[in-house]
């Protein structure tokens, strides 16, 4: 997979934090606004990023923005 078709998502909470990212981007596959989404490895042992990827470039960049604003958004 290309590396503009992959996402690094920080995660917080490890397992948790990945459930949380899953249903943001299950809601974003159900509203079809992006094709599905594929997980891909840990980027450490402590679990604190993952890379997941996409079927075409624009899906990873809306749901980037889309996630990325709702964690900076929880943490105001």
């Amino acid at each position: 997979m290309s590396s503009e078709r992959t996402v690094k998502f920080p995660i917080e909470n490890r397992m948790f934090g990945l459930d949380r990212l899953a249903k943001r981007l299950n809601a974003l596959v159900s509203d079809g606004q992006i094709g599905d989404w594929h997980p891909g490895r840990w980027i450490d042992w402590n679990h604190t990023a993952i890379d997941i990827g996409f079927d075409s470039i624009a899906d990873a960049t809306l749901a980037e923005k889309h996630c990325r604003e709702h964690v900076e958004y929880n943490r105001v």
